[in-house]
């Protein structure tokens, strides 16, 4: 299994290194323009799509069908009528293939000379089961399945986002390929022809968006799978959540089972928008009036903010060799395989109320830096590296930030006066309290592995987990910049962090002496 390269906060290997952020889109103002585009994203209209395509009317839109040829023509009219230019055979919107199936195709060509020869491609599939059968219905064979959720709702996100660009004043530096994929349910026939039979070079194709199964969030909580695909894809759909406000889960596995695995299989970064499977999923009972018409607008709006910062920035995730072998055994890190803090002391104490009498010590380790400074069991410790200790917090903090020498005053069974003691401590002081791991996929960011207790960063709400993307509004290429940004910024430190796709500036309120010192 392959294992991204980790490094924490208290190593600083010079090798390591990383680019910053690719999408230059990132942070930046996107403007009026973008917000009246976002705006025009209407929950009635989207509602008006899934309503259509999920009549009984079209008898489940089995691929060739004379339901599921409607279908193809009703989107290919919206296309048109939107204003996108054909981009099927023979400058029309449909690209037919064998037997009798259709996929769907619109352009909206890019306004930048060079990168409109690059494509943005935003796919969704339009089939679906018709009556179903015993090989893949989970329901009642011989009743209609109307596939409300799948994938009416991915296909109407799609004509929304669409539309939206269409009402830009400019078009987007890049191009734009708007693919309604058919038989899609019969083994993703429709992208697989399509990447065997392209209707522009693959090789300018630079990523995928998929969206398959949004109309039933839940929770406020998105999944968006393929986000290991693509260096700086989750910090890319972070940034394009901040209007939609939803909870990213970025799942490490990646499956064969939708449109955008033969992008994957050819090496083309990929994302997949879905809000997860239910109970009606593939039954007759996947029906219109079960979508949650306000979540599918939420997830259409992210899905038009991500597509345009790609069709924007200055250059889109690049494909992460690395993800073949992961999606093949995937394996998450957790929060709990980070390390603790680092044993600088060596000394075990027991959790009390707050108090003036410090904390008591109730294990030194032979050979320690504790024990080589005098330490004993049953000492409370008062004072630490010049800060009065009452909590356990107190003595985790002043640990972990401490820097050599510290100075320790203690209280000792049979002593009337506090004993003054000076030790050495192991390893280099934490920054702000945390530990970090580099993580490969997203360049320019640390996770957080570890907060100390009682330090600025647990004031501050740190977890582990967090991403942290900037600091003081500033992007950094590695630990070795962060470090030292820490050290020379004015206090407070502010961060840029995002916890399950969701930014937040994080101020950490420490003071400027221990800065230096942490730093």
């Amino acid at each position: 299994m392959h294992r991204a390269r980790r490094s924490f906060g208290w190593l600083l290997p010079a090798a390591i290194w990383f680019s910053v952020c690719p999408c230059g889109a990132l942070g930046g103002e996107r403007g009026a323009s973008f917000t009246l585009a976002l705006e025009s994203i209407r929950c009635e209209q989207l509602k008006g799509h899934v309503d259509y395509l999920a009549d009984d009317a079209l008898e489940g839109r089995e691929p060739g069908s004379a339901g599921g040829r409607e279908a193809g023509q009703y989107l290919a009219e919206k296309l048109e009528e939107i204003g996108l230019r054909g981009a099927g055979v023979d400058g029309g919107f449909l690209q037919p293939f064998e037997p009798d199936y259709r996929n769907v195709l619109g352009l909206l060509r890019g306004s930048d000379p060079e990168l409109a020869q690059q494509y943005v491609v935003v796919g969704a599939h339009y089939d679906h089961l018709g009556y179903g059968t015993n090989r893949n219905s989970r329901g009642q064979v011989g009743q209609i399945h109307n596939g409300a959720d799948d994938n009416a709702s991915g296909t109407s996100a799609l004509l929304e986002v669409a539309e939206a660009f269409t009402l830009l004043p400019e078009a987007p530096k890049r191009s734009i390929l708007f693919v309604l994929w058919d038989a899609e349910e019969k083994g993703m026939l429709g992208s697989k022809h399509w990447i065997g039979h392209p209707t522009l070079s693959l090789e300018q194709v630079d990523v995928l968006v998929n969206v398959d199964m949004v109309g039933r969030l839940r929770n406020d909580r998105l999944m968006l799978y393929g986000s290991r695909s693509g260096y700086g894809w989750r910090r890319l759909a972070s940034h394009g959540n901040e209007e939609a406000g939803l909870e990213l889960e970025f799942p490490w596995d990646l499956k064969g089972n939708g449109d955008h695995w033969p992008f994957f299989d050819e090496g083309i970064p990929v994302l997949m928008l879905h809000t997860g499977l239910h109970d009606d999923y593939h039954c007759p009972t996947d029906d219109a009036h079960l979508i949650n018409v306000e979540g599918m607008g939420r997830v259409t709006r992210l899905l038009f903010a991500i597509a345009y910062d790609l069709a924007n920035c200055d250059a889109v995730p690049e494909f992460r060799r690395a993800a073949r072998q992961e999606v093949t055994y995937p394996r998450r890190p957790q929060p709990e395989e980070s390390p603790q803090t680092p044993a600088r002391l060596g000394v075990e104490w027991q959790e009390e109320r707050p108090s003036d009498d410090g904390v008591r010590l109730t294990r030194v380790a032979a050979g320690s830096p504790a024990e080589q400074a005098g330490l004993q069991p049953g000492d409370r410790i008062v004072e630490f590296a010049g800060r009065m200790i009452q909590t356990s917090d107190d003595l985790s903090w002043a640990v972990a930030s401490g820097e050599n020498p510290v100075r320790i005053k203690v209280r000792r069974n049979g002593r009337d006066q506090p004993l003054e003691l000076t030790g050495r401590l192991e390893g280099r002081p934490l920054p702000l309290g945390i530990l970090w791991r580099v993580e490969e996929a997203e360049p320019g960011a640390l996770v957080v592995a570890h907060v100390v207790r009682g330090s600025p960063a647990a004031q501050a709400g740190l977890k582990p987990g967090d991403y942290i993307y900037q600091i003081a509004g500033r992007d950094f290429a590695d630990e070795a910049q962060f470090i030292e940004l820490v050290k020379t910024l004015p206090a407070p430190v502010t961060l840029l962090v995002e916890r399950d796709g969701r930014l937040r500036t994080v101020e950490v309120p420490v003071d400027p002496q221990s800065q230096k010192r942490a730093a």
